[in-house]
């Protein structure tokens, strides 16, 4: 496969291979499984040494786009691969210690998922969606539930809606959130009053996907997000 770069400028030159790495990725010009070229070749298409283009090999790897195998070489990863726990960690930790930031992260986030899955459902996502509410309101019907076991439930739908979204980039985030949201959601997940809540709140949105109703999406999630719990 003969692939074209554009000839890279002097600064920041391991980000730019990196952006232009991932841009092929996105747009699919490097198909999942496929192998990328040697790190020499591509340092001189870019023009750049082959530190910088290893450099940017192991960025892309850490964010979970390639999977580099020693003495192998450099592959394009599953767009749906989990990016592992630690690395989400490492890259967010510092700038979501504030609730208020991350709360208002998953409003974002949140709901541009589920109306990606929205716009991209079928019967049977949204079967699927339906199971897992159906798994959630049986677990909160035990109330001796610990509120981590409740949250497993909750993270389960929405790594659901997340890999039927049609789109991998969402899917980084909403893995991303699941895991940044997890310590603070979990104390959350302890109240049976905030189970119930969950549990209403989930049908809401999902009876909107059953009755193709765009506008109760919409009005489920700022219902979803109308009370903020403190911690």
């Amino acid at each position: 496969m003969e692939l074209e770069f554009e000839a890279l400028n002097k600064t920041t030159l391991a980000e730019q291979v990196m952006q232009q790495l991932a841009a092929k990725i996105i747009a699919g010009e490097l198909p999942t499984g496929h192998r990328l070229p040697a790190e020499r070749d591509l340092a001189e298409s870019m023009g750049v040494s082959r530190g910088r283009v290893r450099e940017a090999l192991r960025a892309l790897a850490l964010v979970g786009l390639v999977d580099i195998r020693p003495g192998g070489g450099a592959y394009v990863c599953d767009g749906l691969d989990q990016m592992p726990k630690d690395t989400v960690l490492w890259l967010f930790r510092q700038e979501a210690t504030k609730y208020s930031d991350l709360y208002a992260a998953r409003e974002l986030i949140e709901p541009a998922v589920y109306t990606a899955c929205f716009n991209n459902k079928t019967d049977e996502v949204i079967a699927g969606i339906f199971e897992h509410v159906d798994r959630i309101a049986k677990a909160n019907e035990n109330k001796d539930i610990s509120g981590e076991a409740f949250l497993q439930l909750l993270d389960e739908e929405d790594l659901y809606v997340g890999v039927n979204c049609g789109n991998s980039v969402f899917y980084k985030l909403m893995q991303t959130i699941i895991l940044l949201r997890r310590e603070l959601c979990i104390h959350i997940c302890e109240s049976p009053a905030n189970r119930d809540s969950s549990v209403e709140k989930r049908t809401l949105i999902a009876n909107a996907f059953r009755n193709n109703d765009q506008p109760a999406l919409k009005k489920a999630w700022e219902y979803f997000f109308s009370v903020r719990l403190e911690i």
